[in-house]
């Protein structure tokens, strides 16, 4: 700013004023009081020696000391004084000469002054005169008045100074060296225009440049062009006005946001010697240019963005077209497509081709037992199992079902076959959530083996599997190994593992279960009987919706589901009215008690966790709830619809029964909540059939009923074994028992089951005759619980 420059200067010559005075001072061209102060004293010293002089020739010693004390007196800077003999001694003392004197002499202080006292012709000795120095602080240099000389010489040469380049600078202010038609010539440019000199100062400005920056162009002359809040678009910036050949240049407010984009040109400005005395700059704002390519810019990346989210979709939706949605295999179109492919480079003889067909052994087993949750489970492992061993090379297909293929690129028969040994293996290891490890059968055939086409080659290798689980599954079998002409019946191989071999799982002695409900039967006849009830209905139904061997566990299970109540106080148990919250908390425990009682009497665990979930809400709603929907047993879910329904159709102590429409209404309002839907209708679907009415007329005695009912645990065990032969010869021995206790409905039963199982090789599709003799055993048991509870 021009009011900076004039300051400036003006503090430039009072430093040269300053400068000459101190040279001036300190070379001794400028008078110094000091120095005759200096001579004054000397003079003085001079004067008071020769008097004392005159003194001592006439041994006045004591008038001495007098005119010295007068001497001190008149001069205010004297500090101390005194007279020593030649030999030192100090006889006259003014002040603290003896103190003061050593240590001035030794500091060579300028205030010290010695003249010798004359006696005779002899230097009788001297006076000792210290001063008050002067030569010391700010007066080591420059004296008081020239101290005071200086400070008025500076202010008012720096007060003129100012005041005259105040008035001078008028003459030089840049903006009148533009005559007033350039400056309203520059002012009409939609450009903004900023001249600058050779510091990169603005010289002019136009009035467009000014709006730019909300100032007026005037308050802009004189500023360092590179102190406005400029950005820049480059990476490097750019710090020479010179180098401005279109830049982007972004001008900040105060909050640091962007408030407009120039794109900037310099142009010299070179004077008629040709020196270059400064640049020119133009500012085109392309503010509107920008923030419309900045919005295009975000369009183009908004749809490079969706077409890349598009491209991945269609991936993922490719990815879940080629695969399964349970085992992330490929599914079989994607097989077969692969298949083509590997087939057509197999024939012209580029790859060696071949393929594996792997069947999960008695998969169906662990759907009964476990649940179909768990069977997925095992489903997933094996197909994350062959994906991995596949890696890119190979294909993973789930082929159906528990089947998979495997087809293997590269590989002739024995590689194969080395290939499937090593997946039968790793199969074998796989552990899952509960105690449970599979196997699996495997087949290999190639392309060597003279398939006609692909489909030809899978049904060599099927052939493989067939003949694996004929000869005891969990083995590799090669196509080159079958013999000729075999013929392949799959109803001959079972898809249900044997009773002794699903993992030791213990047996549910009938004679147990019946002793544990006579006992509650003795100790609440009314629980008894409901507990047969709500077994034949659980029997029922069970019997169409799944195996027999499930069916029998399902009926034991309800048989036990109200075991745990032997441990309730009659009290509680056989109060004729409501019960109180504290008895209802006592009441409530009679599930655990009957957990542990079956638990620890049959260490089964189906039949364990079919009495601890019935009470589990289908829909998963229920308090400390695990499990819902499908992951519930089968067998808890039926008991819950059984055992809900006969509470409400019978009467209780402290409430009546409602009927059996009111109760299938309320089965239906409780579906898919409380409930598994489906199998709420096929009991509904049940109980409208007329099951409540049908009655057989049988007369039996307890000892028999306990008879019957270990010989049906032994007739279903077979059942679930496909041993025709022993079913047959159980069930004889059975209608002959029940003819000689008078059971017609079980004789005429048991004729019917023998009659069909002579016609069928295989037991593993049950038959009607057979679900009749269930029957006819369950109103043998439902007959006698009531004679039970009449006489009880």
């Amino acid at each position: 700013m021009k009011t900076d420059s004039t300051f400036r200067i003006a503090i430039t010559f009072v430093m040269l004023v300053t400068c000459v005075i101190l040279y001036t001072g300190l070379t001794g061209y400028l008078p110094d009081e000091r120095v005759y102060r200096a001579d004054q004293r000397a003079n003085i010293s001079e004067v008071l020696a020769t008097g004392i002089a005159f003194q001592l020739t006439r041994h006045h010693l004591e008038d001495v000391g007098s005119q010295m004390e007068f001497f001190a007196n008149q001069n205010d800077d004297l500090v101390s004084c005194g007279i020593r003999r030649h030999d030192g001694t100090l006889v006259v003392e003014v002040g603290e000469h003896a103190a003061t004197w050593a240590r001035a002499k030794e500091q060579r202080n300028d205030g010290c002054y010695v003249v010798p006292l004359i006696r005779g012709t002899e230097q009788w000795g001297s006076l000792e005169l210290q001063f008050s120095p002067q030569y010391v602080g700010f007066e080591r240099f420059l004296s008081k008045s020239q101290f005071v000389l200086l400070g008025i010489v500076t202010s008012l040469t720096g007060l003129g100074a100012w005041l005259q380049l105040r008035r001078l600078l008028r003459f030089f202010d840049p903006e009148r060296a533009v005559p007033p038609r350039v400056q309203e010539a520059l002012d009409n440019f939609a450009e903004g225009v900023v001249v600058l000199n050779e510091n990169d100062e603005i010289v002019l400005a136009n009035e467009t440049f000014a709006r730019f920056l909300d100032v007026s162009s005037h308050d802009l002359v004189g500023k360092p062009f590179w102190n406005l809040a400029w950005t820049f678009a480059e990476e490097q910036p750019v710090r020479e006005s010179s180098k401005l050949k279109n830049t982007r240049m972004h001008l900040a407010d105060k909050t640091g946001n962007i408030r407009a984009i120039f794109s900037v040109n310099a142009s010299p400005v070179v004077a008629d010697d040709g020196e270059c005395h400064g640049n020119m700059l133009a500012f085109n704002d392309i503010t509107p240019l920008e923030r419309n390519r900045a919005a295009l810019l975000s369009t183009l990346e908004d749809l490079s963005r969706s077409k890349k989210e598009i491209a991945e979709q269609n991936e993922e939706l490719k990815y879940l077209a080629t695969r399964d949605p349970l085992t992330s295999c490929v599914n079989r179109r994607t097989f077969f497509q692969e298949f083509e492919n590997f087939w057509e480079m197999a024939t012209t003889g580029k790859i060696r081709l071949s393929v594996i067909m792997v069947d999960i052994d008695f998969f169906k087993s662990i759907n009964d037992n476990y649940g179909h949750s768990m069977g997925d489970e095992v489903l997933q492992a094996v197909g994350k199992l062959l994906n991995e061993a596949a890696g890119e090379c190979h294909v993973a297909s789930r082929y159906g079902g528990e089947e998979f293929s495997i087809l293997l690129r590269d590989f002739d028969i024995t590689q194969g076959t080395e290939f499937a040994e090593q997946l039968r293996i790793s199969i074998s290891k796989l552990r899952f959530s509960i105690d449970l490890s599979i196997t699996a059968s495997l087949g290999v055939s190639s392309f060597s083996l003279e398939g006609k086409d692909p489909q030809d080659m899978l049904d060599q290798a099927d052939r493989c599997l067939y003949v694996a689980k004929r000869n005891g599954r969990n083995q590799v079998v090669r196509f080159d190994d079958v013999p000729d002409g075999l013929v392949v019946d799959e109803s001959k191989i079972s898809r249900e593992k044997p009773a002794e071999e699903i993992h030791d799982q213990p047996t549910i002695p009938y004679r147990a279960v019946s002793a544990l409900v006579s006992a509650l039967s003795y100790r609440d006849p009314m629980t008894g009987a409901h507990s047969v009830r709500v077994a034949n209905l659980a029997g029922a139904l069970a019997q169409r919706v799944t195996n027999p061997q499930e069916a029998y566990i399902i009926e034991m299970a309800s048989l036990l589901h109200d075991i745990g109540k032997v441990g309730v106080p009659d009290s509680i148990l056989l109060k004729p009215g409501p019960l109180t919250d504290e008895e209802w908390k006592v009441m409530q425990r009679h599930d655990q008690i009957g957990i542990e009682i079956i638990n620890k009497s049959f260490q089964h665990q189906g039949l364990t966790n079919i009495v601890k979930c019935h009470h589990y809400h289908f829909d998963g709603s229920a308090n400390q709830q695990s499990s819902s929907h499908e992951s519930i047993p089968l067998g808890a879910r039926i008991l819950s619809i059984v055992d809900a329904f006969d509470a409400m159709i019978s009467d209780r102590p402290y409430r009546k029964s409602v009927s059996i429409a009111h109760a299938i209404n309320e089965l239906r309002r409780c579906r898919g909540q409380q409930f598994d839907p489906v199998l709420v209708d096929q009991f509904i679907a049940l109980i409208e059939s007329g099951l409540l009415n049908q009655e057989l007329e049988v007369d039996v005695r307890g000892d028999a009923t306990l008879v019957i009912g270990e010989q049906l645990e032994r007739i279903v065990r077979v059942v679930e074994d496909g041993d025709t032969q022993s079913f047959i010869a159980l069930t004889q021995r059975m209608g002959k028992f029940a003819e000689a206790n008078n059971i017609p409905a079980i004789v005429d039963a048991a004729q019917s089951a023998v009659a069909w199982a002579s016609e069928h090789d295989q037991l593993e599709a049950i038959g009607t005759e057979v679900f009749q003799l269930l029957a006819a055993c369950r109103a043998a048991r439902t007959q006698m619980a009531e004679v039970s509870s009449e006489n009880a």
